[in-house]
């Protein structure tokens, strides 16, 4: 698993560590520099103070502790000194150091016997003093600077690495609040995680957790009143079979006995379209998937699904056709849409009653796919058009047997579609008209209307 203190510090400890190096290369460079003058100005002032007597004897003025050491040249803090007239020696603290004579005065470097010297030229004169030190010796110098420096940006690397790793795990203490609060909870605590307290970077993070177990929530409500809800319905018709099967074997007659049967039949279908009705809501839920999409002829799936439905609107004394306006295209899902229209047809047929007339009508309204069902029934009076959406509601006035679902479902199925539905009385003063309007789409000829079935 990979961990977020781990990935933050690998990013931040290299990027301390070439700070800490690039500080480190700055304050070398520094030192050289500043060394370089110190070193440059020491020579010049040792040249300063050397005295040339009128006898031609030497003196180093305010330097009585010069020993041999400090004018080896060899050593970090130690230089050469060389006193020239004109082109002949006349006095050197090292003798063994074979340099050429000067010819100018100033700072130059000089290589003798393999070895790099850096050099400072007084004049006085015919009389030269040259002061010199090695090159080595003087990184010598910067090296015993340089060292501390390095090991004290090291040790504050360490320090930093050190903050960083406790200060990244205070950090990220939030985060472990949050995980902490969510494994205390049982699966009925939907609350919302307070963000009062919350850094800035968390709070959209547990904004996000709050949505969601907001929605969780409501899913968690709606299926639970879903189950409440379908074990009623589901109570009454199964009491009805249980109550008609005990009756069967006490039945006195043939006709008694025909009688009970035909009720069992009637509450079995009743109950199987109640779960068919229910297995359907559940499987349009609003969390579901969306279903996958394609273009669809409207005017053949309202074909079909009047054919099929054809023989139960005979059975009921229903005059069901279908009036197209030629090839209507749309996008949507095929299955879904059949199962629309197959409610929408069933409940004009259930509730019309003996003798109306049920009409499918697909056609075009500016621009947009539409699909109605309009009967000549009763209709649904407008106190009621909105409860009707409801799950398991009837309405006042039927006598037809129903589950209440069929329009539920229509809604499920429109909203996945992105498709405006409404309620709405017929021409006449009687009947109801389901209209459903699609999303626009580009525009397909249409044939002149026509009324089949």
């Amino acid at each position: 698993m990979r961990s977020l203190r781990r990935r933050l510090l690998i990013w931040l400890l290299p990027a301390a560590l070439l700070t800490g190096f690039l500080a480190i290369a700055a304050t070398y460079w520094s030192a050289v520099t500043e060394l370089d003058e110190v070193l440059n100005d020491q020579l010049k002032g040792i040249a300063q103070h050397v005295v040339i007597e009128h006898d031609g004897r030497l003196s180093l003025r305010g330097m009585q502790g010069a020993n041999e050491d400090r004018l080896s040249g060899e050593r970090p803090h130690a230089v050469l000194l060389q006193v020239w007239r004109g082109v002949t020696p006349v006095f050197s603290t090292d003798p063994d150091a074979l340099f050429p004579p000067p010819h100018r005065a100033g700072f130059t470097d000089l290589e003798v016997n393999g070895q790099r010297w850096h050099t400072y030229v007084e004049r006085n004169g015919d009389m030269f003093v040259r002061i010199a030190q090695a090159k080595r010796a003087r990184w010598g110098a910067v090296a015993e600077i340089a060292t501390p420096l390095f090991w004290l940006v090291l040790s504050l690397v360490v320090v930093l690495a050190f903050f960083l790793w406790f200060g990244i795990g205070y950090g990220l203490r939030p985060l472990r609040d949050i995980a902490a609060n969510l494994k205390r909870r049982d699966s009925d605590n939907m609350r919302e995680i307070d963000t009062s307290a919350m850094p800035a970077e968390v709070k959209p993070l547990v904004d996000a957790i709050n949505d969601l177990l907001s929605r969780l929530d409501h899913a968690f409500t709606a299926q639970r009143q879903f189950i409440s809800d379908a074990a009623h319905e589901l109570r009454t018709p199964i009491m009805g079979l249980g109550l008609q099967a005990e009756l069967l074997p006490r039945a006195s007659g043939q006709q008694e006995r025909k009688a009970i049967t035909g009720q069992i039949l009637t509450g079995t279908a009743h109950l199987a379209h109640l779960a068919e009705q229910l297995l359907t809501l559940a499987r349009f839920a609003p969390d579901s998937r969306a279903p996958v999409s394609s273009e669809i002829d409207l005017t053949l799936l309202a074909r079909a699904v009047v054919s099929d439905r054809a023989r139960y609107a005979e059975a009921s004394e229903i005059d069901l056709g279908l009036i197209s306006s030629g090839v209507v295209m749309t996008r949507g899902n095929a299955d879904s849409l059949r199962i629309l229209l197959n409610n929408l047809v069933d409940n004009a047929i259930r509730y019309a009653g003996a003798h109306a007339r049920v009409d499918v009508i697909v056609g075009r309204e500016d621009g947009r796919a539409i699909l109605k069902v309009r009967d000549t029934g009763p209709g649904i009076p407008k106190e009621d058009r909105v409860r009707v959406w409801e799950r398991f509601y009837r309405g006042n006035g039927h006598n037809a047997s129903g589950s209440g679902l069929g329009l539920s479902i229509v809604r499920r199925i429109a909203e996945q579609h992105h498709a405006d539905i409404s309620l709405g009385g017929s021409e006449e003063s009687h009947g109801l008209i389901v209209s459903l309007r699609f999303s626009p789409s580009e525009p397909y000829a249409m044939k002149q209307s026509k009324r089949s079935g």
